[in-house]
């Protein structure tokens, strides 16, 4: 996979939030319409060159084709967005003051992810 066709989820291959959270995106989204990849994939920066991998060790990252990026709750709301199941909740996480709010608390639970949900081996989607 060179190029992606569709939005990548670049996140941590061995946080167990992480995982747990990539397991939900695997069942809600129907129409297969986004990719995973951890940060630790050797291909990773040969793919989006323009990632530095010390960002994405601190956050998750949404990665379009045509290189635009989100990352942390940004990236989580365009994801809700994108689904059918989770478009509301989506369309209320961007409700003002909700996206600021959501921007502070993130980092923390980023930063504190292996002390709340564990460590986990890397799952990686593969693209058909």
């Amino acid at each position: 996979m060179d190029k992606p066709s569709k939005p990548v989820v670049i996140y941590d291959g061995t946080c167990g939030i992480c995982a747990g959270n990539l397991k939900w995106l695997y069942r809600l989204d129907w129409f297969k319409k986004f990719d995973a990849m951890p940060y630790q994939a050797a291909e990773l920066l040969r793919m989006f060159p323009h990632l530095k991998l010390e960002e994405c060790e601190k956050t998750m990252h949404l990665v379009f084709p045509d290189g635009t990026t989100y990352t942390g709750s940004d990236a989580f709301r365009k994801i809700f967005l994108r689904m059918p199941v989770t478009f509301l909740a989506g369309v209320l996480i961007s409700i003002p003051p909700l996206p600021w709010a959501l921007r502070k608390l993130y980092p923390i639970v980023a930063r504190n992810r292996y002390r709340i949900g564990g460590t986990c081996e890397i799952h990686e989607r593969k693209a058909p």
